[in-house]
């Protein structure tokens, strides 16, 4: 049995359906020495959590799993809950509908054993049916490749604007405190995963596809619920007024509020209870648009939307 523990992948599952036994497959491969699966069942009601207990039962290495069950509390709080049960040295994250890609374990366990950075950036593909994924085109955050000094590279992942947490592996002394907001229904990686950024000196790029990423036909919608954007209405202006992420460099924070006031304008433009923008959150959204209108790598189409906003909303709702 395993003595050290260097990766602990965090998988909270919730009425995963069809898709989640292609997951656990794809997880029994990559548990090699020196890496558990934490799961968590967050309140499931469709037998996902029979299915992982049958999975566990029937593993070459049950040993290296954890399943811990608790009443549907949201992902946040199945991800916090398995970041404190966790007893590797770096944290991974996973989606329980997704796919581990060959390789993943043994190419991050080299990076932590011989490089110990505070984060990894890993590169991923995309794919709706399983016979895709061989042929997918590789996505990565960046072009940078090897160990870098995070501050060099930090502002190129926050233009990428691609927060999910499967797409970075942290350490978990670097950040013990980090944990996922509560009470929060949409976009709750984005409110959390700069923290990791700000904390961390050291960064390790991998520029090869490790994980699967399962698209599904409803992923451009955003069907969010009132309550999902005024949180983060409320997340945007607390940064705004310094009382949240305040010691993250301008530049970063800058663009963190270009990214967010786009998705604020898309949420209002896609959402079943559309709004009126108000005049306050139209003069934030042309302040973001026209103040990083000449900012290299960063969408020309969303400067533009964000600089006109009301001239692009109306066009929408007619």
């Amino acid at each position: 049995m395993d003595q050290t523990i260097y990766l602990s992948l965090i998988i909270p599952f919730y009425n995963v359906g069809e898709n989640f036994k292609p997951l656990l497959a794809s997880l029994e491969q990559q548990l090699i020495a020196g890496v558990e699966a934490v799961l968590i069942c967050d309140g499931a009601t469709d037998g996902s959590l029979e299915v992982a207990r049958q999975h566990i039962a029937e593993s070459a290495v049950p040993f290296r799993y954890q399943l811990i069950a608790q009443t549907n509390a949201g992902v946040s709080a199945a991800r916090n809950k398995g970041i404190a049960q966790a007893r590797g040295s770096y944290i991974g994250f996973v989606d329980a509908d997704d796919v581990l890609l060959p390789g993943y374990s043994s190419t991050l366990l080299e990076v932590i054993t011989q490089q110990q950075p505070d984060l990894i950036e890993i590169g991923f593909k995309r794919f709706s049916k399983a016979a895709q994924l061989e042929t997918a085109k590789p996505r990565y955050l960046h072009k940078k490749t090897g160990l870098q000094a995070c501050d060099k590279v930090a502002l190129a992942t926050f233009k990428a604007n691609r927060w999910y947490p499967w797409l970075r592996v942290y350490r978990k002394a670097m950040a013990n405190d980090f944990t996922f907001p509560l009470n929060v229904g949409f976009c709750e990686d984005l409110m959390a995963i700069p923290a990791l950024y700000q904390q961390a000196k050291t960064l390790f790029c991998i520029r090869q596809p490790l994980y699967g990423y399962r698209e599904h036909p409803a992923s451009a919608t955003f069907n969010v619920k009132p309550e999902s954007l005024l949180a983060l209405k409320h997340f945007s202006l607390a940064i705004t007024q310094g009382e949240c992420y305040a010691d993250l460099p301008a530049k970063w924070r800058s663009v963190l509020q270009f990214n967010l006031a786009y998705l604020l304008l898309k949420m209002h433009k896609t959402s079943k209870n559309s709004q009126q923008l108000s005049p306050t959150l139209t003069a934030h959204l042309r302040t973001m648009g026209r103040k990083h209108m000449l900012t290299p790598g960063m969408s020309l189409r969303k400067k533009l939307r964000l600089a006109f906003p009301n001239t692009l909303y109306a066009a929408k709702a007619n």
